[in-house]
This record gives structure tokens, C-alpha cells and sequence, in this order.
């Protein structure tokens, strides 16, 4: 044997179950650690080049010390990480004094983790996931260092576990994780045992089988891709936009094409029209937003700036779990209510239909004179909602170059809701994009509805450095008498709040509310044709009056309530955004395929490699070149041909007969186990290699007379 047959056997029995193993325990820790990165891209207080940092060296010292660290006092040592991972996040968190507010913002935290809610729900999730991630990584190296696969792969399950019960993990990353988990421990048995590579390759099969059996049966253990709504929150349920909007617990999941509820839910008495607001959400995730207060930490009372009183009352049409306002509600009667961290309110118990309450709202009165003057100086209070984390460089460059005519704040917010509002579509029947929502609205689709619209907006004022907030709710209703209104559950919407310093939050809306109400009113004259009774109440008679759209807070409006004197210059067109019929989107009837994610192309993988293994672990494939082999005889020269020509003899004989024994000559062989046409080949194959007598003819010969045998005899 060569020297270099003999090394390659030592890498192939020693070295290559153990490299194996390594990289299935890299692939498992690569799923909980995108998790817990792609929070710090995410957060204000995220910096990724800490979070790689703190990685690495949890796994250099795990490599190094893993030689000679005896387990007790590694385990002492994962405690010491972890602890220091404390002493790193809760000074974040407390800062230098512990008041009430900051223990609520602390117990918001702790209980986001302990009810099994996303950890995007934690306030200072950048440095969470920073203290968190060398705490894993260092124990489950630790153990694999000293050949400890198993416990290794329970140390980085463990935490692959906790973000699958948090809904963090996807189906795929889950299943990913579970896969390397369970290479992780086969391998790594054989690299214990002293195994070959060779010996692994049913790892390989087991892994494909796992992935088309969990695929076959729609199982994957991990996070649902809608968010969970709450049992009875809104009559009628279903994929409507409303129960997207409103029913949605502090996590709000964007979704795809969705239909409108003409029921009705609420009978308004109101000073004036308003949006009826319920909840606003300050973390994007990317597909989705997120509420990082908890659900009783705020207060009521006005807002910073001139305002005028409200007063409205609510009269619930069916059982219900929210509880609209008009913004900002400094007062409520007739119900017990909770005030949410963001100003909103929430109903103690839920509402049943018929009862009520009454709210006083102070709504900001800024003009837009005072807005344009409010500045920049921005209280360190609304630090959240500037926060822009995955939002491309080339976003925020076309973001600047569509604003550049802008000179302040308030000017930036107009210009980008009149070039969402002109520029783009409204169509409820949308195909949901993948990656980033905003950056997709932006620049590939051209109709959304107001979920797209307002997520866009939000971003994109945040990337201008203006604090912005995604907020949910009613617009007014159908007007049914003086400052009387119907509101249905199509009139669930989505906006936009923009902080002005002095004044407080203002809202905006970037929907186009002409195309938005020919779809509501299309909704309704449909439920009436066909006799849903929950349409209409007594007072709701069919009527061809369009609905009002809100002018008050700011008093002077546009088309959908946001202050508005002379329209700010905008530049449609630019930087992805389409003008109406134009564009690349979700409305193109051409045929594309789709693009798989990164999860589902390594699962693919698994599968492909898998299957090519099984295939070679059965022999089909050297089978499968057999018998194209036997059927197909390229030409080369005479003597090659007739040589061919006796192979493929001798495999047919073997495989409908016997093989030919240890010292049987051709002769002997093809008389004992083969008829006329064979002997006559097996002479032409002795005059072809020992006298040297091949010519075309007798090549042609050979080729003929074996293609007859395979016709007649090569089939199984």
C-alpha cells in the first residue's frame, strides 16, 4: 500500500467521523445563534460586531480549555458566563436607579420570557442576546472538545428548545437544528467507537427520511407562521384584515392576500369623527411587529401640546376584546380598563355586545406651521421607535435621495406619505413577499393595503432619524346620524404615529383612502345582497353617503385625516417606488418560480445527498449504468468492439446463468452456458485477441449477434 493510501485510510477511520460530528454541532449552533442574531440586527441596543465577538471567544475558550478543564469546574464556569451575561444586561435595563418604571420595564422582560413570548418582546433585546449567546456555545463546545456528543448536542438543543417554545425559530431552522443534532450524535458514536466515514453513510439516509417523512405529514416542531389570536376576540373571525389588525396580542405577523368583515362592531356617539385607535407596536422584526411594553405600565393623560377635548361613546355590537379611542384617551368611564405602555387601552374583562363606555380624549391640535418648528431634539423616551435595524444601506440612500427637498421633519413625513399614497396601489389580494417587508414594498410590489403602506412609511421615516410608530385601530365608520357612526370590521386599518417634539404623537396615513372605501363599500353592498344580518344594525340604513374621513388631530387634513396645507413636492418613481400599473409586483401574471430560503435549500441538500448515498448504498446506480451499458455499444475499432461485444456476452450469461469460474476459458464458458449465437461470438473474440484477425465485419458481427441476446434475454 502507498504512503498516501495509508494516510488517507487513518483520516478516513479516525478523522472523519470526528470532523463530521464537529460540523453537525456547528450547523446546530448556528441555528439558535441566527436567532438570537438576528435580534441584535433588530434592536437599538444590538451592535452585531460585539454579539460575533462574544461568540467567538466563547467558542476559543470552550476549544482550549475543553483539553484539560475538568467538567466540575467548567460547569462553574457556565455559571460565571452566565452570570456575567447578567451583569452585562441589567444594568441596561435598571440603569443607575431602580424606580418603578424601570422595575416595570425589567418585569416586562422577564415575564416576555417566562409566558413564552418572543423575545423580540424584551426592551433591550440586543444586549439580552449578546449576555445570552456565549452561555450555549461555550458549554455545548466545552463538551464536544472531550467527545461528549451527546451531552454536547443537549446543551445546544436546549436552547434550540427554548426559542422553538418562544416562536422564534422557524419550521425550518427548527428542523435544521434537529437534523444536525442527530448527525451530531451519530457521528460523533462512530468517531467514539473508532468508525470510518464509510460506515456513516446511513446517517445520511436517516437524515433524508426525516426530512420527506416531516415534510409528508405537515409536521414541523416550531414556531406558526400567523400569530395566535384569542379565542372569541372578534365574532366571525377568520383571515380578515381585522383580525390580522386588532386581535393580534402584542405581536403582529404581516400576512399576504386577506379579505374585509362587514360585521359590525362598534355604535359611536363622537363629538367629532376620529380614528378609533386600539394599539400601536414599535419593533419591526422584518415580516412583522412587535409590543415591547407590558400590557399595564402606562398612564393616561394629554398629550405635551396644544389640544382639544373629545368626548365619545362606545357601544359594543358583538363580544369583543379591544377598546378603541381616539388619541390620546386622558379619561374613561362606565368600564374597567388597563392602560397599555403605549397610551391605548385595554378592557380588563372583554365586552360583551350592548355594553359600553364612555372616553375623553385630548386630540393634538399642532398646525403644520408648529410642526415644521417642532426641531429634533427628541426625548430619549421614544429611543425605540427610531429603531432601523435590517434595513439595507441602499434603503436609507433612496430613502435620503426621495426626501432630499425636505427640511425638517414634518415635511420628510409628507413627502413620503404622498409618494406612498400616489405611487402605489391598494389590493387586498397580494402575495405575501419574503425577507424584509418594507424594502419588498418598496421596491419590487405595486399594491398592498394598509398593513404594507403603513409598515413602509414607519421605516422609512426611522431611517430619516424620525421616531415613528406602526398603530392600529378603526377609521371612523359609516356616519348614521349627527356625530353618531357605525363602525364594521372592515373599517380596521393601520397608520402611522410620528413624534414632533412639544406636540407629541401625530398621526399619518399613507393608505389611499378612495381605493380603501370602494373596497369597504363593495364589502357591505355583498353582505346585504346576500342577507347577512350582521351588517346592519337598526340604525344602519343602506345609504349611498360616502363614509367621512377623519379631518380632526391635525384639524386641517388630507384625504386621510393627517394635517395638510399645501402638498409637499414628492418624486414618484424614485428609488423602487412605482407609479400606479407600473412596476415589478405581486400583480404580474407572468410565471416565476419560487425562490426557496437558505433553510430550504441546506434541507434540500439533506435530502439530495442522502438520496444520492442511499442509491450508492444499494448498488441501483452501478445497476442502473448495467444496464444502459448492456443495451448501448459505442463504436471504436474492431478489436475494441469485439472485446466489448464478449464483455457484455459474459455479463448477460452471468446474469441469466452462472458466472464464469477461476481458470474457465472463454471457449469453455460460452459452450457450457451459451447457445449457437454465443459460441460464435466467443470465437470471434478468440481470432479478434489472440490471432489478431478483427476486421469491420467480424466487429459488425459480434455487436449484432449480442444485441439480439440483450433483446431477447437482458430484461429481469
Amino acid at each position: 500500500m502507498s504512503v498516501r493510501s495509508r494516510v488517507d485510510g487513518v483520516l478516513d477511520a479516525r478523522s472523519g467521523p470526528r470532523v463530521g460530528a464537529f460540523a453537525a454541532l456547528a450547523v446546530l449552533s448556528l441555528t439558535y445563534v441566527s436567532v438570537l442574531y438576528e435580534a441584535v440586527t433588530i434592536a437599538a441596543d444590538g451592535d452585531p460586531v460585539v454579539f460575533g465577538a462574544v461568540a467567538a471567544g466563547a467558542l476559543l475558550a470552550a476549544a482550549v480549555l475543553g483539553r484539560f478543564l475538568p467538567a466540575w469546574l467548567a460547569a462553574l464556569l457556565t455559571l460565571g458566563i452566565a452570570a456575567a451575561g447578567g451583569a452585562l444586561y441589567l444594568p441596561q435595563v435598571l440603569g443607575p436607579g431602580a424606580t418603578p418604571a424601570v422595575l416595570d420595564r425589567f418585569a416586562a422582560d422577564t415575564v416576555a420570557l417566562l409566558t413564552g413570548l418572543s423575545i423580540l418582546r424584551i426592551i433591550s433585546v440586543g444586549t439580552w442576546a449578546t449576555a445570552v449567546v456565549p452561555v450555549p456555545l461555550f458549554l455545548s463546545w466545552y463538551l464536544a472538545a472531550r467527545r461528549r456528543y451527546g451531552l454536547a448536542v443537549a446543551a445546544g438543543g436546549a436552547a434550540l428548545v427554548f426559542f422553538v417554545l418562544t416562536g422564534d425559530a422557524t419550521p425550518e431552522t427548527t428542523l435544521i437544528g434537529v437534523l444536525a443534532g442527530a448527525a451530531a450524535v451519530g457521528l460523533g458514536d462512530l468517531d467514539v467507537r473508532g468508525g470510518s466515514l464509510v460506515s456513516a453513510d446511513a446517517v445520511a439516509v436517516v437524515l433524508a427520511v426525516m426530512v420527506l417523512l416531516t415534510v409528508s405529514v405537515s409536521f414541523v416542531p416550531g414556531s406558526a407562521g400567523q400569530p395566535l389570536l384569542p379565542a372569541g376576540a372578534v365574532a366571525g373571525g377568520g383571515n380578515t384584515l381585522e383580525t390580522s389588525l386588532t386581535d393580534a396580542d402584542g405581536e403582529l405577523t404581516i400576512q399576504g392576500a386577506i379579505s374585509l368583515s362587514p360585521e359590525v362592531r362598534w355604535s359611536v356617539t363622537s363629538d367629532a369623527p376620529d380614528y378609533w385607535r386600539v394599539a400601536a407596536y414599535n419593533r419591526f422584526t422584518g415580516d412583522g411587529w412587535v409590543r415591547t411594553a407590558s400590557r399595564g405600565n402606562g398612564s393616561l393623560g394629554p398629550p405635551p401640546g396644544d389640544s382639544r377635548p373629545l368626548r365619545q361613546t362606545f357601544t359594543a355590537r358583538s363580544d369583543i376584546e379591544t377598546m378603541p379611542a381616539a388619541w390620546r384617551p386622558v379619561d374613561v368611564d362606565g368600564y374597567s380598563a388597563r392602560v397599555t405602555g403605549f397610551g391605548g387601552l385595554q378592557p380588563a374583562e372583554p365586552l360583551d355586545a350592548g355594553e359600553r363606555y364612555s372616553v375623553i380624549s385630548r386630540v393634538p391640535s399642532a398646525t403644520p406651521t408648529e410642526l415644521r418648528d417642532a426641531g429634533r431634539e427628541y426625548p430619549d423616551s421614544v429611543e425605540p421607535y427610531l429603531e432601523t435595524g435590517g434595513l439595507s444601506e441602499r434603503f436609507q440612500e433612496d430613502v435620503a435621495t426621495l426626501t432630499s427637498n425636505a427640511d425638517n421633519p414634518y415635511d420628510t413625513a409628507r413627502t413620503i406619505e404622498n409618494a406612498l399614497e400616489e405611487s402605489k396601489n391598494y389590493s387586498l389580494d397580494v402575495s405575501r413577499p419574503s425577507g424584509n417587508i418594507a424594502e419588498s414594498f418598496f421596491y419590487e410590489m405595486d399594491a398592498g393595503y394598509c398593513t404594507y403602506f403603513a409598515t413602509t412609511m414607519v421605516m422609512m421615516l426611522r431611517s430619516e432619524g424620525i421616531p415613528a410608530r406602526f398603530v392600529v385601530g378603526y377609521t371612523t365608520g359609516q356616519q348614521v346620524g349627527p356625530n353618531e357612526y357605525v363602525v364594521r370590521g372592515y373599517n380596521s386599518h393601520a397608520w402611522v404615529e410620528a413624534y414632533f417634539p412639544g406636540h407629541g404623537w401625530v398621526r399619518f396615513d399613507p393608505t389611499p383612502a378612495g381605493p380603501r372605501q370602494s373596497a369597504e363599500q363593495a364589502t357591505l353592498d355583498s353582505a346585504r345582497e346576500g342577507g347577512n344580518d350582521d351588517a346592519d344594525v337598526p340604525e344602519s340604513e343602506p345609504t349611498d353617503t360616502p363614509e367621512p374621513t377623519t379631518t380632526t388631530a391635525p384639524p386641517t387634513g388630507g384625504d386621510n385625516g393627517t394635517i395638510g396645507d399645501d402638498p409637499v413636492s414628492t418624486t414618484p418613481g424614485f428609488g423602487g417606488i412605482q407609479a400606479p400599473g407600473g412596476g415589478g409586483g405581486e400583480t404580474d401574471d407572468g410565471f416565476s418560480l419560487p425562490t426557496p430560503s437558505r433553510e430550504q435549500t441546506v434541507l434540500g441538500l439533506v435530502v439530495l445527498f442522502g438520496a444520492v448515498v442511499g442509491v450508492r448504498r444499494s448498488g441501483a446506480a452501478t445497476r442502473a449504468y448495467r444496464e444502459v451499458w448492456l443495451r448501448r455499444q459505442p463504436r471504436s475499432g474492431p478489436e475494441a468492439d469485439v472485446r466489448r461485444a464478449f464483455d457484455r456476452l459474459e455479463y448477460l450469461l452471468e446474469r441469466n446463468g452462472r458466472a464464469r469460474r477461476d481458470g474457465e476459458t472463454p471457449r469453455q464458458y460460452v459452450r457450457a452456458v451459451g447457445d449457437e449465437r454465443a459460441r460464435r461470438v466467443g470465437a470471434l473474440y478468440e481470432r479478434a485477441v489472440y490471432g489478431g484477425a478483427a476486421t469491420e465485419e467480424t466487429a459488425d458481427e459480434a455487436v449484432r449477434l449480442v444485441d439480439e441476446l440483450v433483446s431477447e434475454r437482458g430484461w429481469f
